[in-house]
Parts: C-alpha cells; sequence; structure tokens
C-alpha cells in the first residue's frame, strides 16, 4: 500500500472512529447480546439456564406472537397506504408555490415535533367514550350509531391507533417529497407543459420517476419505523383489548419487561429484527426494480 493511502486510512479510521465505537455499542453490541440471550432461560435476575433454541421452538407455537405479527403488518400497511401518498399529494400541491404554502408546511409538520407521550394522551381524550370529542361531534351530527369504545373494543383499537400513527408522520413525508420535488429543474416542467402535457401527466410521467430513489427511502423508512412502533400503543391501549392492537415491539416489551422473561423477549426481539431485514430486502428489491424501468 502507498504512502498516501495509508495516510488517507490512517485520517478515515481517525474521523470515523469515534462514529462507528458508539454505532457498534449502541446498535450493533446490543442486538448480538439479544441474540445471545434468546438462547436461555433469564428473568434479569438470577442465574441463566441455556436452553438452546427451546425458546424459539415457543415463539412458533405462541399464538399471541401471530397476533402481534398480523397487527403489525396491518399497522404497516395502513402507514404506508395514508403518510405516503397523502404526503405525496400535498408535498405537490406545496409544489405550485401557493400563498402561504410555508405556513402550511409549519402546520403539517408540528405533529412530528411533538412527543408520542403527549399525543397518546391527547388522543386517548379524543376516544374516550364518553367526554371524548369523536364521539360527541358524532352525536352532534346525528350519527349516534357510529359511536364507539372506540380504544375498547377490538374492532376499532387498532384501526384507531393506526389513524393517529399515520397523522402524526404525514408531516415528515411531506417536507422530504418537497425538498425533492424542488430538485426536478423548472425548464423540464415548462417544457413538457409546452408540449401539451396535462398536470396528471407531469405528476405521473416527470415527477414521481425523477424523484423514485426518495419514493423508495421514504416507502423503507416507513416500514422500518412502522415495525417497531410501541410507546403510542403502550399508551393509549397497552395492547389491549384482548391482544387486539398487541404488535411485536409491544410483545416484546411486554414479555421481557412484564413478565420479566428476558430470554423470550431476546427472542422476539430477534425475530422482529429478522422479519424486518427480510422485508426490507425484499421492497428494497421490487422498488430497485421499478426504478430501472423509469430510467
Amino acid at each position: 500500500m502507498h504512502e498516501k493511502g495509508i495516510k488517507r486510512l490512517v485520517s478515515g479510521s481517525f474521523f470515523m472512529g469515534p462514529a462507528l465505537l458508539i454505532f457498534t455499542g449502541i446498535i450493533i453490541l446490543p442486538i448480538l447480546m439479544s441474540m445471545y440471550y434468546s438462547l436461555f432461560q433469564w428473568d434479569g435476575i438470577s442465574e441463566k439456564i441455556f436452553i438452546a433454541f427451546d425458546n424459539y421452538s415457543r415463539l412458533m407455537h405462541d399464538p399471541v406472537l401471530w397476533i402481534s405479527l398480523k397487527n403489525s403488518i396491518w399497522l404497516t400497511l395502513g402507514a404506508l397506504l395514508i403518510q405516503l401518498p397523502v404526503g405525496l399529494m400535498f408535498a405537490i400541491i406545496l409544489g405550485y408555490k401557493l400563498k402561504g404554502s410555508n405556513f402550511f408546511k409549519s402546520i403539517y409538520f408540528t405533529p412530528v415535533m411533538l412527543s408520542t407521550a403527549v399525543l397518546g394522551i391527547l388522543w386517548g381524550q379524543i376516544y374516550d367514550p364518553n367526554f371524548g370529542l369523536l364521539n360527541n361531534v358524532l352525536i352532534s351530527l346525528g350519527l349516534e350509531q357510529w359511536t364507539h369504545a372506540w380504544l375498547g373494543e377490538e374492532s376499532t383499537a387498532l384501526l384507531s391507533v393506526i389513524a393517529v400513527v399515520a397523522w402524526q408522520y404525514i408531516g415528515f413525508y411531506i417536507i422530504v417529497y418537497v425538498g425533492a420535488l424542488q430538485g426536478i429543474s423548472d425548464e423540464v416542467l415548462e417544457a413538457a407543459r409546452v408540449e401539451g402535457a396535462s398536470e396528471w401527466r407531469i405528476i405521473f410521467s416527470i415527477q414521481i420517476p425523477l424523484i423514485w430513489p426518495t419514493i423508495t427511502f421514504t416507502v423503507l423508512n416507513c416500514v422500518i419505523n412502522s415495525l417497531k412502533y410501541f410507546d403510542l400503543i403502550y399508551i393509549m391501549t397497552g395492547g389491549g383489548p384482548n391482544n387486539a392492537s398487541e404488535v411485536l415491539a409491544s410483545y416484546m416489551m411486554r414479555n421481557a419487561f412484564r413478565l420479566m422473561d428476558y430470554g423470550y423477549g431476546s427472542t422476539i426481539s430477534t425475530f422482529l429484527l429478522l422479519f424486518g431485514l427480510a422485508l426490507a430486502f425484499i421492497i428494497s428489491k421490487g422498488l430497485g426494480q421499478g426504478n430501472k424501468k423509469f430510467q
């Protein structure tokens, strides 16, 4: 290796070393430890008992685990189908530089900045079956038959949480898409309009293909964040009623920290990691094929 290459390696290690150490200590090491603990029966206090893959066998036969997986998938699909299309729609509208667009960007982004604990308490009050805003509005509109104990019924608990999750993060994707759309040259859009292209044709044939890498990022980001979602569910429903809103992350936390079964909780976290990686790989491959079609 040339002297110049050695200097680059040393300087690169010097600048990247601290960040790499922090990343290893905070991310990589806990993942490896979780995989290790999944091979034990352990309550976090007494001596660990090595049981090999018994926790994974238990995982495969755990009915609540599969309910949690189904709910996690529904939560992810709900977030994808609401956050991204709505975020892209508002970003395109704001791209026309309407009067007050900067004000609306700030308003849309406000829920992202709020604490999840605050949002959980706020929406818990809105959903309250007795004095909550939602039921009172429905009653005032003469729609008493639509009122529910939104967080207390199995049929509505998960949907109610999905609505809050989607509302909270739409603003984030609006800002991301606005930034991507602003990177498209105005000359390209004006040339398309001169050629007689309609606004719909411009959106689907020019704007969306040109920001496809950004769309790929937002899809992966939305999927990963939705799979590990925990705090809002813990505050609003606690995974109930009857596990109707339990997701993988909340089920993992319940086993590890409420039931003091760290070994099984680590097994669920390992399963969640592997499931998330597999899903991200499949989505990235699929969206990558879409990107090639646009090129």
